[in-house]
């Protein structure tokens, strides 16, 4: 879900930002002080706000564009420019209509408040993100994440009733969607949620480096110029690459401090609330997969990851009833299910049951051993077919799960 707001392409939208449509300036402050006041109505987009502020007003104030782009992103933050490009790709979809050019949407989110209102309502997060941006160290794309979750962990908190919806599949949107696609998978564990981000950035995207591999190609890049000075007699190049690495270095300090007090502090409670609170949600939805990923998490790791002892009992308790509720659904329905979602409710208990160290619930081990072989041999089908890299990725994952879990209990039936 979180795709949807990364590009891999900038070509069409810096076509598009050199043309300026009439209503652009117009339109850009008006979003830009109507984003800025929903996002301030939460304290973590307050904060955000303050803090960029601090840093000048360059950070303070981006701008604000709308241009089509046939690409599958929400949002483009070009750095360089300092400006947000809104896909109308998206926009249109949002709100139901066929394609507008892109002056005709412009001008009806000019003038029609209540239209763009409720845009600025479910894209504040695309906003607050920023988008992503290239060949920038990787610690940045962390903070743009967590803000983001923070923020959406806030708004659910207000709108519980646009969680549930959400999870209960009878509402979606493009922006909610991308919002809620990557706070719906947090973990207890920081170092987790830290890889999810990296493998998505330096292994899907490209461009983006660590401030560690960063400085590593600085001090190369130093070594390099010195040696080129000594033997032309110019030191500048060399004096450059100094101040830039020791640049470098004084960032990193700030982000190292910046990121440790945020998982040491804040991330515990963060990360056990939000897991209360969507799988809550997604027990009262009966959506069990989700609530088993959600609530079932408090194993032997979650004390040292700093969980509160409330929070972990409540984890636990929940994780508990989530189980019986999945495993009571599942008995009473698999002849009803299709093979994916019976195979995913089976998949999800099991997982669960191993992380929290319950047995696999009674009556089901029958229909778990039956359906993993056909779950498998159905994925491995699916993936073949599948054109979309986040359908791939997924048929991929469940055929290797299903194939291994299928050898082993053909090992147990011999």
């Amino acid at each position: 879900m979180k795709a949807l707001l990364l590009a891999v392409g900038l070509s069409s939208f810096l076509r598009g930002g050199l043309h300026a449509y009439p209503y652009d300036a117009r339109l850009d402050t008006a979003l830009a002080g109507d984003f800025k006041k929903a996002i301030c109505a939460f304290s973590g987009g307050s904060e955000l706000y303050s803090r960029l502020a601090r840093e000048g007003e360059q950070n303070s104030r981006r701008r604000v564009l709308l241009r089509f782009d046939k690409g599958p992103w929400l949002a483009y933050f070009l750095r360089q420019e300092n400006v947000i490009y809104l896909n109308t790709r998206f926009i249109t979809k949002f709100f139901g209509v066929k394609k507008r050019a892109d002056t005709e949407v412009i001008e009806i989110l000019l003038k029609n408040t209540k239209a763009r209102a409720e845009l600025v309502k479910r894209a504040d997060s695309v906003y607050l993100h920023g988008g992503p941006r290239s060949a920038i160290p990787l610690e940045f794309e962390y903070e743009a994440y967590f803000t983001e979750d923070l923020y959406t962990h806030e708004k659910m908190k207000r709108y519980p009733k646009l969680l549930k919806a959400f999870i209960s599949g009878s509402y979606s949107d493009p922006y909610t969607e991308n919002a809620l696609g990557g706070y719906l998978t947090l973990s207890l564990d920081p170092e987790a949620y830290r890889r999810r981000i990296r493998r998505k950035y330096e292994e899907e995207l490209g461009g983006y480096l660590s401030f560690e591999r960063a400085e590593t190609d600085g001090n190369n890049s130093v070594r390099d110029a010195k040696i080129l000075s000594y033997a032309s007699g110019k030191v500048g190049d060399y004096i450059d690459k100094t101040e830039a690495l020791e640049r470098l270095r004084g960032e990193k300090e700030i982000y190292d401090r910046y990121l440790e007090d945020f998982y040491l502090k804040r991330w515990p409670a963060f990360s056990a609330e939000a897991l209360l609170l969507a799988g809550s949600a997604a027990l009262e939805a009966k959506n069990y997969p989700l609530a088993l990923d959600c609530l079932a998490v408090a194993d032997e790791n979650a004390v040292k990851y700093g969980v509160h002892r409330a929070e972990l009992l409540s984890l636990k308790a929940k994780g508990a009833l989530a189980i019986l509720a999945a495993a009571d659904f599942t008995r009473d329905n698999s002849s009803k299910m299709p093979l994916e979602i019976l195979s995913q409710h089976l998949k999800a208990l099991e997982k669960a049951c191993d992380r929290t160290g319950r047995p696999f619930p009674a009556g089901l081990s029958a229909l778990r051993d039956k359906t993993y072989p056909a779950a498998a041999a159905w994925y491995s089908r699916e993936a073949g077919r599948a054109k979309d890299p986040d359908r791939l990725e997924y048929f991929r994952e469940n055929a290797g799960y299903f194939s291994g879990a299928a050898v082993k209990i053909s090992q147990k039936i011999r």
